[in-house]
């Protein structure tokens, strides 16, 4: 059985985790070919001659013509794609699962001012307020809002892009956890502080250190993982007085600095739960 991996072209990062990822998967036997996203794309259908495929991508129309044509993706483009909207995240998270409190932005096709809804979300979320594009990666498109008159003048400038408002979290300012889900368990988990930004990313100059797994942590993030349909994400948590809340979900978290930090080969472990996954087609239903 023949694999691909997918990458995302404009970032090294995914090159440098996809070929760490093809040698595990050499280990275990498994003949794979690393392909970027735009030469994906050219290729003819009779050359996407594979069964399999990691996804490190958020390229939705490729990864729905992978899936059409009977690729198995890890993960599937239906999940990358709910990871990949924020709000949509959001949505099927908050009734389940603690979150932070979080409004979309309304949807606007030209400019308006909108005094009433942040009225309302003044009162709710209060000052300073994180507001977010729906699509980014990185910690990149996350911004802290310290006033109404900010609020609004980010509204203006950006009321065509896709974005929601969420409520700061002042206890986990500069702080959360990031745990590593494979196959449905909670594998590995740091702790991230940037003590220069509000933002742990380690894309940020965040530091990165070991950190136990807890019962009730792994079994918030493994039921978050299934919940999306996730074969492998990363689950940032914020720390609140009121305990645990589940920040942001990523469908392509990397796991090469993790990795490095805790001594687990997430790598490896990722692949064997490809290599062991069953695909079920048509004729093995009957």
């Amino acid at each position: 059985m023949k694999t691909a991996i997918i990458v995302n072209h404009s970032y090294n990062g995914f090159i440098k985790m996809a070929e760490t990822l093809k040698k595990d998967l050499s280990l275990l036997g498994c003949d794979t070919d690393i392909i970027t996203n735009k030469n994906a794309i050219l290729k003819d259908d009779k050359d996407l001659d594979f069964d399999k495929c990691v996804f490190f991508d958020k390229d939705v129309p490729l990864g729905l013509r992978l899936e059409m044509s009977g690729i198995r993706l890890y993960n599937n483009i239906g999940s990358i794609e709910l990871c990949d909207d924020k709000r949509r995240t959001y949505e099927l998270l908050r009734k389940d699962f603690p979150t932070p409190l979080s409004y979309p932005a309304p949807l606007s096709f030209s400019y308006t001012e909108c005094a009433d809804f942040f009225d309302e979300i003044e009162t709710r979320l209060g000052f300073p307020l994180i507001a977010k594009f729906a699509y980014g990666s990185l910690g990149n498109e996350v911004f802290l809002l310290h006033s109404r008159n900010e609020a609004e003048s980010f509204y203006m400038k950006n009321y065509t892009v896709p974005h929601l408002y969420q409520k700061f979290i002042n206890e986990s300012a500069g702080k959360d956890l990031r745990v590593y889900v494979v196959a449905g368990k909670a594998r590995a988990a740091v702790l991230r502080e940037n003590k220069h930004d509000f933002r742990a990313n380690i894309a940020l100059n965040g530091t990165a250190v070991p950190f136990e797994l807890t019962e009730n942590i792994s079994s918030l993030c493994e039921n978050a993982a299934s919940a999306l349909g996730l074969d492998f994400c990363g689950v940032d948590i914020l720390f609140s007085d009121n305990g645990y809340l589940i920040c942001e979900v990523n469908s392509n978290a990397m796991f090469t600095k993790i990795s490095a930090v805790t001594g687990i080969n997430l790598s490896y472990i990722l692949a064997e739960h490809i290599v062991n996954d069953k695909i079920l087609h048509q004729n093995d239903l009957f």
